[in-house]
């Protein structure tokens, strides 16, 4: 005998979710989370999370900062949009801009996703300290599975040719 109870309180899937802003870390995401889409028949979701304007985090509190004009926000909007049509998106897949802080807007969106993609930085020092880790915060709080796509690296100029050579003959 089977137990079916469960079943009608299980959230269906709404996809895949990926983090998108403009760095190339979101770029190498959006690209691979449209091809995992495809793959797997999925929706996708991006989401664009920007901290709403006219506050900033400083020394342990929020202070006011001068806004940047609509036409700065028209042409950042623009630019997002532009990245996400760049995958061909379906006719079912979505891109949605949030005013909130990224981790906790892409952890929101989570919630019932497959799977959450996100790109990665190395931010160390001050700059973690300053705009922390939109990926470790997803990574500890995510309601899926995440993955984290690193961006591929140029090979390093120290490297020898002999050394190259072996590499890409191997």
């Amino acid at each position: 005998m089977s137990d079916t109870a469960g079943t009608s309180e299980q959230q269906e899937s709404t996809g895949i979710v990926v983090g998108l802003d403009i760095s190339v870390p979101a770029q190498a995401a959006l690209a691979w989370a449209a091809n995992q889409a495809r793959l797997t028949g999925q929706d996708l979701m991006a989401v664009h999370a920007v901290f709403p304007w006219g506050t900033y985090l400083a020394a342990g509190g929020f202070v006011p900062v001068t806004m940047p004009s609509d036409a700065v926000q028209d042409h950042q909007r623009d630019m997002i949009e532009k990245l996400f049509a760049s995958v061909g998106p379906e006719p079912t897949w979505k891109l949605q801009f949030v005013g909130d802080d990224p981790g906790p807007a892409l952890v929101a969106a989570s919630r019932g996703a497959s799977m959450l993609v996100i790109g990665t930085r190395e931010h160390t020092g001050w700059g973690r300290v300053l705009s922390g880790s939109v990926s470790h915060h997803c990574l500890s709080h995510a309601h899926c599975p995440v993955l984290a796509v690193p961006v591929e690296r140029p090979a390093r100029a120290g490297r020898s040719a002999a050394a190259a050579s072996a590499t890409s003959h191997a």
